[in-house]
């Protein structure tokens, strides 16, 4: 196998001379935690092994670009944040919210503020930093004087300010939409109901939802059996390619409440 576990940790070095590395096992898994200047971050390297090719790819070299991408700017933004010299009413004009799987905070060494939204997803928020953000800990809100209930407000409401914009395709008498603003909240938009009430005003009764990871949000109108099974194909498709997937699981929509709900394809 080409790509390894020291294959991607000596990325992450290459990146972060200063970082201390260490494996850790713990219920019969594997992951490693890197220091990076008193930061913290645990990372699941065997579970993300398992999404490569055997042998060198273009698109699994990409897959690995972004994974330590993703990880080095995380832990720069926390070491830059502690300095950060922003005002209260600067960072509640930047502060959004964002989901993930309700196991996402296990891997967290703060405990972050969130707020419940499904079985298969969690509500998390984040200060905007231009190229990267920070997933806020309650820590920080304290350090800023904000409670949750400033921040849950205008974090809506700055995510309601953000532009719709998507692709639309349609196979075998089913159409998807396909959000791609590119901002980083594309899957956040789940949580914005004049956006789903606007795709409900196109599709009506037969709305499904597709949040596989966290820039990707599907929005399908499903006439038949058929576009079930491609959905469901997407779902999985996008989950393993994702940089932060979440969930397989679809929603329906009835312009009110979500449902989970399972799709079988044979």
């Amino acid at each position: 196998m080409f790509y390894t576990e020291k294959y991607i940790l000596d990325k992450i070095k290459k990146h972060l001379p200063k970082s201390e590395i260490k494996k850790i096992e713990k219920e019969n898994k594997t992951f490693y935690t890197i220091n990076f200047e008193g930061y913290k971050a645990n990372i699941n390297i065997e579970n993300f092994i398992v999404r490569l090719d055997n042998n060198q790819s273009e698109k699994s070299d990409k897959l690995v670009y972004d994974f330590v991408y993703h990880i080095v700017n995380n832990l720069k933004a926390q070491s830059k944040f502690d300095n950060l010299d922003i005002s209260k009413e600067v960072f509640l004009k930047n502060c959004y919210p964002i989901l993930r799987a309700p196991s996402f905070e296990k891997n967290s060494s703060e405990k972050l503020v969130s707020s419940e939204h499904t079985n298969e997803t969690k509500i998390f928020y984040s200060l905007d930093l231009g190229n990267n953000y920070r997933i806020l800990s309650e820590k920080i809100l304290n350090n800023f004087n904000i409670t949750k209930e400033e921040l849950v407000n205008n974090a809506t409401k700055n995510l309601k300010k953000l532009p719709l914009k998507y692709n639309t395709d349609s196979v075998a008498g089913n159409t998807f939409y396909f959000l791609n603003a590119k901002d980083g909240y594309d899957g956040a938009r789940l949580l914005d109901d004049s956006i789903l009430k606007y795709f409900y005003k196109k599709i009506g009764s037969e709305y499904y939802i597709g949040l596989p990871h966290q820039d990707t949000l599907i929005i399908a109108d499903i006439k038949n059996k058929k576009g079930l099974e491609i959905l469901q194909k997407m779902m999985v498709h996008f989950f393993t390619e994702g940089l932060v997937p979440i969930t397989t699981i679809t929603f329906k929509y009835d312009n009110k409440n979500l449902e989970s709900l399972f799709i079988f394809v044979e």
